[in-house]
């Protein structure tokens, strides 16, 4: 019988692992390098330039005011100050809020609502919005997916 328990167990455990695997895959993840992933696939990358799509075209920069603009210089968000930005999609503005870093410096950034949208690392807060605009951008927020666009 201990036996049996052992094995339902450790069966129990492996699907909540990879479930739980499949459901962090899911979410867009900035890594040290600056990269943005998302489903395991390279969609853009920031530096402390701005933001770039995924064949180096630039797509957005932080100006001196600290303003997130596009590509053609129109105004799209407000860098961080005391761990939120703000990004303005369609006219509206949005708020976010940047978490602490964990152990291996990965920060996790909630929308006003308090869902996770992405996992950001420490090295690039400052660029949190341009990483914001990148997934609205390749609809991998999750506004996007709601409404059925396809990235």
């Amino acid at each position: 019988m201990k036996n049996v328990i052992l094995c339902l167990s450790f069966v129990l455990i492996t699907i909540a692992n990879v479930f739980a695997q499949k459901t962090l895959d899911m979410i867009p993840k900035v890594d040290s390098k600056g990269h943005i992933y998302y489903e395991k696939k390279q969609i853009g990358s920031i530096t402390s330039k701005g933001g770039f799509d995924q064949s180096s075209k630039p797509m957005t920069m932080v100006n001196g005011n600290g303003n997130i603009v596009d590509a053609n210089g129109k105004e799209i968000g407000k860098a961080p100050k005391n761990g939120t930005f703000i990004y303005y999609n369609n006219g509206v503005e949005e708020k976010y809020s940047i978490g602490k870093a964990s152990h291996t410096g990965m920060c996790e950034v909630k929308n006003a609502k308090g869902e996770v949208v992405m996992l950001l690392h420490n090295n690039y807060k400052q660029q949190a919005a341009c990483a914001i605009h990148c997934l609205y951008e390749n609809h991998c927020m999750p506004s996007d997916k709601m409404d059925g666009h396809k990235h």
